[in-house]
């Protein structure tokens, strides 16, 4: 069984690459998708992605993660494939455990392990208990870097929704809960695994929902993109409570709840 390692980066966050990169196995490959925003950015290229055999660069110029990542899955030619950004740092172990999880289960599409920061921290609060996902978890949210997935699964079949997600203007982040609710509507079979895979500097964006307009724009969106027209009524139940709490104020998250809502509604 074969491993793509999918690394997106953009300009300068490409010096960051040598650091991603496990010692060499012939089971691994790494697929690095960069986005340039200048053509000066080129120059700061690692050296070693151009010398190891186990690594393919595609270099594009423009911004947006989600359109990044999409790019990284159309050129996957492995069995399996896993989601890097380039201030991932792999667990020495995730690479068999990775393995040894899809091998366990055969009809297995799509798998969900844990993170952490580099100070060994976890990213969030994890469920301590593997299961299967019929429905988007509500006891915790899923990020890309935490999922596995065979790549005959998803690959020409789901794609990142490249109106969200870091480098867009309006929607910046929600493309990994509209990734997993297509996952659901096209029925793969997926589950979560509390084994840690990798290491990460990011902190998440989407814990930013009541100060961050883009966070906003993006739940509003998304509850559109799953519930339609009672999103409406769903949004003004968040804000409401959400400023009852003491959390925000609520016409402005309510404002910008119903932004996301209109520009789905305009662009679908």
């Amino acid at each position: 069984m074969t491993l793509d390692i999918l690394i997106c980066s953009i300009d300068k966050g490409i010096v960051r690459l040598s650091d991603v990169l496990l010692p060499q196995r012939d089971d691994v490959r790494y697929v690095v998708s960069y986005q340039y925003t200048d053509e000066r950015y080129l120059e700061l290229v690692p050296l070693c992605l151009e010398e190891r055999t186990d690594v393919v660069l595609y270099k594009t110029a423009g911004s947006g993660l989600s359109a990044n990542r999409n790019l990284a899955v159309e050129h996957a030619t492995s069995d399996l494939i896993m989601f890097a950004d380039d201030d991932t740092r792999i667990h020495p172990e995730a690479i068999d455990d990775v393995k040894r999880v899809f091998a366990d289960h055969p009809d297995l599409d799509v798998a969900f392990f844990t993170a952490s920061t580099y100070t060994g921290r976890p990213l969030k609060e994890y469920p301590p208990e593997a299961f299967d996902l019929h429905e988007i978890p509500k006891m915790y949210s899923i990020s890309t870097i935490e999922m596995v997935a065979r790549r005959q699964s998803i690959q020409g079949k789901i794609r990142f929704d490249e109106r969200f997600g870091l480098g867009t203007k309006f929607l910046t982040c929600g493309e990994e809960e509209i990734w997993l609710e297509d996952a659901l509507r096209a029925k793969l079979r997926m589950r979560y695994f509390p084994l840690k895979t990798v290491e990460t500097s990011t902190m998440l964006k989407k814990s930013m929902i009541y100060v961050d307009a883009g966070v906003q724009r993006s739940r509003g969106a998304f509850t559109y993109y799953v519930s339609g027209g009672r999103a409406w009524w769903r949004c003004f139940r968040f804000a409401l409570k959400s400023a009852t709490e003491g959390k925000c104020h609520f016409w402005p998250m309510m404002r910008h709840l119903c932004e996301g809502i209109r520009y789905m509604q305009r662009t679908s």
